[in-house]
C-alpha cells in the first residue's frame, strides 16, 4: 500500500508543495507532478523588472524528494479507471490513487476585439515579451502606456513602469512616461477594499499615473484603447491586467464550480463529486476556515498545496485527513517608488506602509516564496509541514 500513486497536476506554488506535502507523509508512495514547464514560476513577481530570472528549475528541487517529472500538458481525467491523460505520447496516461489538481489559473481577457493582441504579465513568456518592448520604446518621447485593469496587479505594474523603463536606459531628459490605468470600477483597487485605497491614490498621484476609472472598454490591441463614449486612447503599449479565472483543466465533468471556475472543495480540499481527487491554489474554492473564501493568490496557493498534498497522501495511506484552515489573511501591494502597503485582516486594516512595508514586500517576493533546496530533501519536507496554527 505504500507504493501507490499519486500525481500532482501543476507546477506552480500549489502543485510543488503538493508533491513535497505528499513525499513527506507518504515516503515510499510513487509520486508524480506534471507540468508543461520544468519551471516554478514565480508569478507574483512578474510585473518586475528582468522577468526572464523570475522562475526555478522544478526537477532539481523535485530530484532530492523522488519525485518524478513528466513534463506534458494534463487533457482529461477519467475518475472511473483512475487515470489522468495528457498530451505526451510516451506517458499518454497516468494511473493515480489520489490526484491534487493545481493547475492555476489564467488571465480573463476581455470579450472585446483585439483583446488577444494586448500585451500581458499573465506567464513568464508574456511578461518577457512585454519586457522586451519596454526595452524598445525606452528612448521614445513622448511615449504612452496604457494599462488595463486597476486591481492588485494592474496597480503594482503601473506604479513599477517609471523604474523599469529607467533600467533600460530611458533618458533622464525626456519627457515621463506618460502612464494610464483604465479599470470599469469606479475607485483603484476596488477588491481590495476602502481600508488601504488612500495610500494607494496617493501614491498613483505622487507617480503621476493618470486614472480612467468607471470605463467601459470596447475594443483595444497593442497600440490602442477605444473606450465607450470617448474617444480612442492611442498608446505605444496596452497592457492588460484584467483577473483570473481557473484554468480551463479545472473544469471536471460533473464537478461543482465557482464563478471563476474553481472546483468547489470540501474542509479537506477534497473534490467532492469525484473520489481521489483534491484540488489546490487556484484551482480550488476553499473555505479559509472563517466564511471566507481562497483567493486566487500566492497566499493562499502555498498552504493549499500542502494541505491537499498531505490528504492525498493520507487517503492513500488509510490515514485520518487534516482540516484546511488559514485564518490570517495579510496583503502587501508594492506601490513603487512609494514603497508598499501592508493590511492584515479580511477587513484590510492597514498595519505598514512606505519604506518598512517595501523591505516585508520585497522579503516576500525575494525568499517566502521561494522553496529552500539549500538543505536537500530534509529542508524541503520541512518546508511542507503545515503551521500548526493552521493545522485542523
Amino acid at each position: 500500500m505504500s507504493s501507490v500513486p499519486i500525481v500532482i497536476v501543476g507546477g506552480g506554488f500549489a502543485g510543488f508543495w503538493a508533491a513535497a506535502a505528499a513525499r513527506r507523509v507518504a515516503p515510499k508512495a510513487a509520486i508524480s507532478l506534471l507540468s508543461p514547464l520544468d519551471a516554478l514560476v514565480m508569478r507574483p513577481r512578474l510585473y518586475e523588472a528582468d522577468p526572464h530570472t523570475l522562475a526555478a528549475p522544478l526537477r532539481p528541487l523535485l530530484q532530492p524528494l523522488g519525485v518524478d517529472l513528466v513534463l506534458a500538458s494534463a487533457n482529461g481525467i477519467d475518475p472511473a479507471a483512475r487515470l489522468v491523460h495528457t498530451d505526451d505520447p510516451t506517458s499518454a496516461s497516468l494511473p493515480y490513487d489520489q490526484v491534487v489538481i493545481a493547475t492555476g489559473s489564467v488571465m480573463r481577457r476581455p470579450a472585446v476585439p483585439g483583446a488577444a493582441d494586448a500585451y500581458s504579465i499573465d506567464t513568464q513568456a508574456e511578461a518577457i515579451e512585454l519586457d522586451r518592448a519596454l526595452a524598445g520604446l525606452a528612448g521614445r518621447d513622448p511615449l504612452t502606456i496604457a494599462v488595463v485593469g486597476a486591481g492588485f496587479t494592474g496597480l503594482e505594474l503601473a506604479l513599477e513602469l517609471p523604474a523599469r523603463l529607467a533600467a533600460h536606459g530611458r533618458p533622464s531628459q525626456l519627457a515621463p512616461a506618460r502612464i494610464v490605468l483604465i479599470d470599469r470600477a469606479p475607485v483603484l483597487g476596488a477588491e481590495l477594499g476602502e481600508g488601504p485605497r488612500p495610500v494607494i491614490e496617493d501614491a498613483v498621484d505622487r507617480a503621476g499615473v493618470e486614472r480612467r476609472l468607471g470605463v467601459t472598454v470596447t475594443a483595444l490591441g497593442r497600440d490602442v484603447v477605444h473606450l465607450e463614449g470617448g474617444r480612442p486612447l492611442s498608446a505605444d503599449a496596452v497592457v492588460l491586467c484584467t483577473g483570473l479565472a481557473a484554468a480551463p483543466f479545472a473544469g471536471l465533468p460533473d464537478a461543482r464550480r465557482d464563478e471563476a471556475g474553481r472546483l468547489e472543495v470540501d474542509p479537506y480540499l477534497r473534490v467532492s463529486t469525484q473520489p481521489g481527487i483534491f484540488a489546490a491554489g487556484d484551482a480550488a474554492a476553499a473555505d479559509t476556515g472563517g466564511g471566507h473564501r481562497t483567493l486566487q493568490s500566492c497566499q493562499h496557493a502555498l498552504q493549499t498545496g500542502r494541505v491537499a498534498g498531505e490528504n492525498a497522501a493520507r487517503a492513500a495511506l488509510g490515514l485520518a485527513l487534516v482540516t484546511y484552515r488559514q485564518p490570517n489573511y495579510v496583503t502587501c501591494l508594492d506601490l513603487g517608488a512609494a514603497g508598499a502597503v501592508l493590511t492584515r485582516g479580511w477587513d484590510r486594516e492597514v498595519v505598514d506602509a512606505g519604506g518598512s512595508a517595501k523591505q516585508r514586500k520585497r522579503t516576500i517576493n525575494t525568499s517566502v516564496i521561494y522553496p529552500d533546496a539549500s538543505h536537500g530533501a530534509e529542508g524541503l519536507l520541512r518546508q511542507s509541514r503545515l503551521d500548526p496554527a493552521e493545522r485542523g
